[in-house]
């Protein structure tokens, strides 16, 4: 046995603490703008309206925390710590993952000079935070550029409405103490007209277009995860002119298990096999997770590389499941070619042998 994979919630919490705190965060901000204008619910004191805007602001630092963390946790991407504190330093996705780790420095900043709040005097407080404005549109176009459902009709509904909620109290903080600097304003607000259309040219044109995956700055061993499984079949010629990995192939599999331990304690499993028969070529297995019975790992993490003996990494990718001594994969080559690969071996002792068969994906990833 090499391992036994369970499927990961990390992902799904990643994604929905990012909702939650994107709609959380337009409640402060919108709070904040109506608290400024005096406004109090339902006849209220304005001690209420205050205490909601902090209470609202403290579930957007907790539920943040929550999605970060679990970002950095899960292993479907590769997002280090560092990642989500140094903008523009990561692989994956690096300018709109660096938006949200600019979005957590300004929250941090925000935090810190709270704390601090009655050293720095009321004044330096208030100016440090007009960041949290900033830091709105930022979480949001972070949201969009980095989002697994950014085309989706509901995710859609929601970053449109928070949208429209930031912008109706912005417009009603500018039209409240009109005409009081009455050119000032005006321009303030064509200003957000502007930076409105603006946005939403960029998004019908980024996010919403197709082949964003790839534009956005996904890594190319992460295309094939996402590749559309479609039924066109290529013309006669391409197939021919496509090299043999690329093509559909059956091969018997011989070659070598190393079991061990990384640095950190994980448990490591590295397949060295070569591909012998009507196709050839190198596979390459790797598989990290906690140490499980029998000398296999529990998946946290893989890695796997096919192609011929003198480009033995054309094709890249990872597990998508593991049972026993039998997996799948997707692979993609750096043109965006994409295979499914299934093996089935047999261990014995540090000895593998077994069959393994590949199936193009229809067309590339774009």
């Amino acid at each position: 046995m090499i391992a036994a994979a369970g499927p990961s919630a990390l992902w799904y919490l990643t994604r929905g603490t990012g909702v939650v705190t994107l709609v959380l965060l337009t409640s402060s901000v919108v709070l904040g703008v109506l608290q400024q204008r005096g406004w109090t619910p339902l006849r209220t004191s304005r001690f209420m309206t205050v205490a909601l805007h902090r209470a609202v602001s403290l579930l957007v630092i907790a539920l943040l925390a929550v999605h970060v963390g679990t970002a950095v946790l899960d292993s479907f991407a590769p997002i280090r710590l560092a990642d989500a504190v140094l903008p523009f330093t990561s692989r994956y996705r690096p300018v709109w993952l660096g938006l949200g780790a600019v979005a957590l420095d300004l929250v941090a900043a925000l935090v810190v000079t709270s704390l601090l709040r009655r050293r720095l005097g009321l004044q330096a407080w208030r100016a440090i935070h007009w960041l949290a404005y900033a830091c709105w549109p930022v979480a949001l176009v972070h949201g969009w550029g980095t989002g697994s459902d950014a085309r989706t009709s509901w995710m859609l509904a929601v970053t449109l409405g928070c949208s429209a909620a930031v912008l109706a109290a912005a417009a009603s903080r500018l039209l409240g103490g009109w005409p009081h600097r009455a050119a000032l304003r005006a321009g303030a607000l064509g200003a957000g007209a502007a930076i409105a259309a603006a946005a939403a040219a960029w998004l019908v044109q980024g996010p919403l277009a197709r082949g964003w995956t790839r534009r956005s700055g996904t890594p190319t061993e992460l295309l094939a995860s996402s590749a559309p499984a479609r039924a066109a079949v290529p013309p006669a010629a391409a197939r021919v002119r496509r090299p043999p990995l690329l093509r559909p192939f059956s091969a018997r599999v011989r070659g070598t298990i190393d079991r061990g331990l990384s640095a950190g304690g994980l448990g490591v499993v590295d397949l060295r096999l070569h591909l012998s028969g009507a196709s050839s070529g190198a596979l390459r297995v790797r598989i990290a997770g906690q140490p499980a019975a029998g000398g296999g790992v529990i998946m946290t993490r893989s890695a796997v590389t096919l192609g011929p003996a003198r480009r033995p990494q054309q094709l890249q990718g990872r597990l998508r499941s593991l049972t026993g001594s039998s997996f799948t994969a997707l692979l993609a080559s750096a043109n965006g070619r994409a295979v499914r690969l299934r093996a089935d071996l047999v261990i014995s002792g540090s000895r593998v042998r077994g069959q393994a068969s590949g199936r193009p994906i229809a067309g590339a990833i774009r």
